[in-house]
């Protein structure tokens, strides 16, 4: 059985989620400080902070005692207070074991949202996402998730538009973070993932395809997307959710946690047989998520299971079957659900 954070930790995880879900635009950059200056014996405030690439930058609040100076002050002492607020609860949720991006990936992430991505079509998938979902839900897992990979999907195209000397790649350079195009396999295919130059970090996009894994061009965005099978199942209908970084809350968009589950389920058929580690992984995470729904919103599952579309039902069986030999300590109402998948 899935274990569940104390109430103390979730109504803490609600309070940060709900203070920092109004938010329109996410400071990439560290709380800052004060600092004074004399110039020919005049003194000004100047306010110093520390970008994501390490390097330091000053902003003149004006001259010390003039009360725009003052309201200036006060204004950044109060953006700080904030930030530095926010940074201690995360840092104790951390710490509690919910589930947390490292700083790259809570950077890009940020810089994303900051963009609009998720406010304009984009949903988060990917572990990412599935790490969430285990928060939303109150989770607890034994151990802090990994993943170096930023997956962006769209159920159709991803309506904000980028300025006409501007592409998806710059945007992800925002973040402080020396992306690169990621070269297909096929010379003649445009890039669909952009890497991190000297870190495992990656962005894909991703967006309803076909077996066949067609690129398709998202001009809005300047860039272009792969396409996946069964892929509009999982991005329809998603949920507003929140990433935990190192510092920061990122308000994004995400899948429904019970069509995460089921789609799960469904991909860890079509890995290929070299890669039975990351096919048992998509199950792991489904039966977690299987087991959290069945004791909170068992509702959710069977409108998820419900609206599967037929190609997928046997998938989705085949998969179940093996998830019930997952020696995961599954509950008994989650190991009646995937029976009852198993016998469709």
């Amino acid at each position: 059985m899935v274990n569940f954070h104390n109430d103390a930790l979730q109504t803490l995880y609600s309070s940060v989620t709900e203070r920092t879900g109004a938010q329109t635009h996410i400071p990439l950059h560290s709380p800052g400080s004060a600092a004074r200056k004399t110039v020919d014996g005049k003194t000004y405030i100047y306010w110093r902070i520390y970008l994501a690439s390490g390097k330091h930058k000053e902003t003149s609040l004006g001259r010390a005692g003039e009360p725009s100076t003052d309201a200036a002050l006060d204004a950044k002492l109060l953006e700080s207070g904030e930030m530095r607020a926010i940074a201690a609860e995360v840092q104790l949720l951390r710490k509690a074991g919910f589930a947390a991006a490292d700083n790259s990936s809570a950077l890009t992430i940020a810089t994303l949202f900051n963009a609009g991505i998720f406010g304009h079509g984009g949903v988060l998938v990917g572990s990412h996402a599935f790490g969430a979902l285990l928060n939303s839900l109150g989770v607890r897992l034994p151990a802090n998730y990994r993943t170096e990979d930023i997956d962006i999907g769209s159920a159709g195209s991803i309506s904000v538009a980028i300025p006409e000397n501007r592409t998806f790649l710059d945007i992800l350079r925002d973040s402080g973070i020396p992306f690169l195009e990621v070269p297909d396999l096929d010379s003649r295919k445009p890039a669909t993932s952009f890497k991190a130059r000297g870190q495992p970090l990656k962005v894909d996009l991703l967006v309803p395809g076909t077996d066949a894994y067609e690129t398709k061009s998202l001009p809005q965005l300047r860039a272009h997307a792969t396409g996946l099978p069964y892929f509009r199942y999982l991005v329809s209908n998603p949920t507003r959710g929140f990433i935990l970084g190192k510092e920061h809350v990122v308000p994004v968009l995400l899948p429904d946690p019970a069509r995460f589950a089921l789609h799960k389920l469904i991909v860890s058929t079509l890995r290929d047989p070299s890669r039975a580690l990351k096919a048992d992984k998509d199950r792991r995470q489904a039966t977690v998520l299987i087991d959290a729904l069945m004791e909170r919103f068992p509702d959710w599952l069977q409108t998820a299971a419900s609206e599967l579309e037929e190609g997928a039902r046997p998938k989705v069986a085949r998969a179940a079957a093996l998830a019930l030999r997952l020696d995961s300590g599954l509950s008994e109402r989650a190991r009646d659900f995937l029976a009852d998948l198993d016998d469709q």
